[in-house]
């Protein structure tokens, strides 16, 4: 037990300052997702949606609308399935099956957990929307958490790619995060989530991303130790 804690001990000592704050962001997004579940939807707590609902309210016009109908079509799954196709395409042709896998799979586990969710909890949509003929339970968002999903892999693959400048890097990571975020707050605005909706589905969607990273990145050790332990008996 000793050298357990003392081991423990020693890779807290080695994580850098962005792998701390990582770590206590996703400790947050654990918490914010359950105080939400809890507090807001099996509590009925709904003071902070319906502040939400009431400063949109102040800038709702035609002209936002129309933008805000036209950004929520690229959370929708209209628009995802055929993206997601379009970069299996390309990974495919670039020879990364390792990167095809590991969207493929995310791609659609991660459609499964949102509606187990969704199944699960049950969650009424709010009244008086402003895009009708929307099916389904309300929480969490699921163009919240498929956005976030998505742009958060291609984020992924942009910091993945070693002919891309540091900057350029940031730039394009806040430009998808910023498309993402948009498309989150369209479904407040259009009254077809609450905010609360919206928040956990951005904190499924890093749980989700950081846990299928995780997979990931396990499995590809185990299958290098396979490669090298052949290897190693050969020579």
């Amino acid at each position: 037990m000793p050298g357990l804690l003392q081991s423990i001990q020693q890779k807290i000592k080695r994580l850098t300052l962005a792998q701390i704050l990582f770590i206590l962001f996703l400790l947050a997004s654990v918490t914010v997702f359950l105080l939400i579940l809890v507090e807001m939807v099996i509590e009925h707590e709904t003071s902070l949606d319906q502040l939400v609902f009431e400063k949109l309210r102040a800038i709702t016009n035609p002209s936002v609308t129309r933008f805000m109908l036209f950004i929520t079509f690229f959370g929708s799954f209209n628009f995802l399935l055929p993206a997601y196709l379009v970069i299996i395409i390309i990974d495919l042709y670039i020879k990364d099956k390792k990167l095809f896998l590991y969207i493929m799979v995310n791609g659609v586990a991660s459609t499964g957990l949102l509606f187990l969710i969704k199944f699960l909890v049950k969650r009424i949509r709010p009244g008086d929307p402003l895009l009708h003929a929307v099916n389904g339970f309300s929480f969490p968002s699921g163009h919240s958490f498929c956005s976030f999903t998505f742009f958060g892999i291609l984020i992924y693959m942009i910091w993945e790619d070693t002919r891309l400048v540091k900057s350029w890097k940031w730039i394009l990571s806040c430009f998808l995060f910023l498309i993402a975020f948009t498309i989150a707050l369209s479904r407040i605005y259009l009254h077809v989530h609450f905010a609360s909706d919206v928040l956990a589905g951005f904190c499924l969607s890093f749980i989700w991303l950081t846990f299928s990273y995780w997979v990931f990145k396990v499995l590809n050790r185990k299958q290098l130790k396979k490669i090298s332990i052949p290897e190693l008996a050969s020579t």
